[in-house]
């Protein structure tokens, strides 16, 4: 049956490589796109957009994602979709390509021929059977061609032949050149389709230009090849560069009824065939509709891969860590800022977690104590010390009060979990906010069930091996416990520059680092530093104000109380000196 364009409580979002555009309860927002669900990390990047546009709209019952790559990759989809569900919270789910949504909205989910022209060209065509034929689709460096990237691309090379005498002159140097600057630095600048596309509306205008004409002929003479390969009959145009006239030459145009957001609630019986679907409660367990919980696309033939392989593929999937934390930075930021008032007040750093991200966190709070000379940062771990090398059968499945029993409302208390669902840590996060800490939830799947005052969402996605979080899901989890502590720290007044002035000088390696410290800090020489850090009973904060306020060692370190141990305030405040 094909739904009715008036359906209550439907997301319809049409994700394309360019922008992903979102649509329910009678409005629209649009926000940027992905590469695609068969590109390395397309599942995450796609969710990602889709939340991205999704926050704007509110909650809904039900999800239709029309997703760049979809047919290609039947895996990554239904792997979209379980996210989605866990994620949106909608009752539905329902996935397919982009392409099939602009053609159910073009068409009103009746047979025929749909040409997508954008950044990139795709033909479909689907018969009252569901039979389906696709043309072209092939991506910017192999295909799509007559689309954006293609004009766009195309009008470079023209302007870059001018430019070395190799063409004919053309317009669309100097239009190039005012865009984009000299053409030696062209090459950085054009990596992906959509910056190739950027170009395409210069070439589409330039029409007193013989070259930009020439272009514009042969886009439109591909366009009608593939929109005949993919079918007879008239031919619906859509996308970005549906309504330009100068590419229907050569096709038999039919005025679209719809785009693709409309397409999503016109779905028809012919459509279903290339319709992944999902329910809520059609996944047995909660945690299984988990990103963390998912299996890589492509990975069936893990175990028989050469080991080589294997370790190339386990290095590059760091990277989605690295991704995952970019994309955090405002939220970490927030958090850092929060804990270092509380510190500033007398509160403590206490990170929360078990398993790998228990181990992370009293990893973390340990190097604070040396680094920094603190013991305001402090790690617990379900089961105790004993879980730090031993797992505890069952510690994360309950929430042990008596571990937190001096937690007060002074403190900031960090909860980590993967999943976003562990009981301990979300014990651990409801007793802070009972007594009044402050609460930061740092997890690795959207949606998550953890209540905090502040969410750090690491969007990292399926793991190599599936479900061992300890991968790039606790690799990017260390980073950020890395990145919290340490701005927490600077922010105290624990460095000077970038020197870390706090350390405690507990062995000769450490000794040495101090002396270095002081040295370069200071800017005097070792015998110097060396003297100045014995006679500051190896505090190098103090040696280096001694140095710097030419004072004593009992001097500097009366200065350095007043200000609050700031070493930079202890200089400013010194007569004569800073």
């Amino acid at each position: 049956m094909t739904q009715q364009p008036s359906a209550p409580g439907v997301l319809a979002v049409d994700l394309g490589k360019t922008s992903c555009r979102a649509a329910a309860h009678g409005r629209r927002a649009a926000g940027p796109g992905a590469p695609g669900l068969a590109a390395p990390g397309g599942v995450l990047a796609a969710q990602a957009a889709i939340r991205t546009v999704a926050r704007e709209l509110g909650p809904v019952d039900e999800v239709v994602v029309g997703a760049a790559g979809a047919l290609a990759a039947p895996d990554a989809a239904r792997a979209l979709g379980a996210s989605l569900l866990a994620s949106t919270r909608a009752r539905r789910v329902s996935v397919t390509s982009d392409v099939v949504l602009a053609h159910a909205g073009a068409l009103e989910g009746k047979p025929g021929v749909v040409l997508v022209v954008g950044t990139g060209v795709a033909a479909l065509a689907i018969e009252a059977d569901g039979t389906l034929r696709t043309a072209d689709g092939w991506g910017p460096w192999l295909g799509d061609e007559g689309g954006g990237a293609w004009i766009g691309a195309a009008g470079l090379r023209a302007a870059l032949r001018a430019s070395d005498g190799r063409g004919p002159p053309t317009a669309l140097l100097d239009v190039a050149r005012a865009r984009f600057g000299a053409p030696q630095s062209w090459p950085a600048q054009f990596t992906d389709a959509a910056t190739l596309a950027s170009f395409a509306p210069e070439v589409l205008a330039a029409s007193s230009d013989a070259t930009a004409r020439a272009i514009v002929s042969a886009a439109a003479e591909a366009l009608a090849a593939t929109a005949r390969s993919a079918g007879d009959g008239p031919v619906a145009v859509v996308g970005g560069l549906a309504g330009v006239e100068a590419l229907h030459a050569g096709l038999d145009v039919i005025a679209a009824a719809g785009d693709a957001l409309d397409g999503a609630l016109r779905l028809g019986d012919i459509h279903e065939p290339h319709v992944i679907r999902l329910r809520a409660g059609a996944v047995p367990h909660a945690l299984d509709g988990l990103g963390t919980e998912a299996a890589r696309p492509g990975l069936r033939d893990l175990d028989t891969r050469p080991i080589g392989e294997v370790v190339a593929l386990l290095i590059h999937a760091e990277g989605a860590a690295h991704a995952a934390v970019e994309a955090a930075v405002p939220q970490i930021a927030a958090a850092a800022e929060a804990v270092t008032a509380r510190l500033q007040n007398g509160g403590r750093l206490i990170y929360a977690g078990s398993g790998t991200p228990g181990r992370l966190g009293v990893l973390d709070a340990a190097e604070c104590g040396p680094t920094f000379g603190t013991e305001l940062v402090r790690g617990v771990i379900a089961g105790g010390s004993t879980a730090l090398t031993h797992p505890i059968e069952g510690a994360e499945d309950r929430f042990n009060p008596a571990d937190f029993a001096d937690l007060t409302a002074a403190d900031a208390l960090v909860g980590i979990t993967a999943s976003g669902r562990t009981p301990y840590v979300l014990g651990a996060l409801d007793y802070a906010r009972s007594v009044g800490a402050l609460t930061v939830a740092v997890v690795n799947n959207p949606g998550s069930e953890a209540a905090a005052d502040l969410m750090i969402e690491l969007l990292t996605g399926p793991e190599v091996l599936a479900g061992s979080t300890r991968l790039t899901a606790g690799t990017a989890q260390k980073v950020v416990l890395n990145a919290l502590s340490t701005s927490v720290m600077i922010a105290l007044g624990k460095a000077f520059g970038p020197w870390m002035v706090d350390v405690r000088v507990t062995n000769e390696k450490v000794r040495r680092r101090a002396v270095r410290i002081v040295r370069d800090a200071a800017g005097v020489d070792e015998g110097v530093a060396a003297a100045a850090l014995d006679a500051a009973g190896g505090h190098a904060k103090t040696a280096i104000v001694a140095l710097l306020a030419n004072v004593d060692a009992t001097e500097a370190a009366i200065r350095l109380h007043r200000a609050g141990g700031r070493l930079r305030d202890a200089l400013r405040n010194s007569s004569g000196a800073g």
